[in-house]
């Protein structure tokens, strides 16, 4: 997974190339987020997951500040989404097969 923040007056790119176990539940907790609306302290939670996320390599302030607005949302959506992967449709499955049991 990957972001491209401006940062001085240049793109930089930043990568993580290994998410934890334990970011899922971090990811699972976001994701609750959205159903909400969102706030400005929210907002700040959610920023300060991509921030986690990416291993801190960039600050919230770095994050706010070299980041199109448009993009914000759709960036932790997708970050939500690489981490949980299929998680949501597998569980859908076992939900699926316990019922027929």
């Amino acid at each position: 997974m990957q972001i491209v923040l401006r940062i001085d007056g240049e793109a930089k790119t930043f990568t993580t190339p290994f998410i934890s176990a334990r970011k899922l539940r971090n990811t699972m907790e976001i994701g609750e987020k959205f159903t909400e609306n969102i706030t400005m302290e929210t907002l700040d939670e959610i920023v300060d997951y991509i921030v986690d996320i990416f291993g801190n390599q960039f600050t919230r302030d770095q994050l706010y500040d070299g980041m199109a607005s448009k993009n914000l949302i759709d960036t932790a959506l997708r970050c939500i989404s690489e981490v949980t992967g299929d998680l949501n449709i597998n569980l859908h499955e076992i939900n699926e097969i316990e019922k027929n049991e």
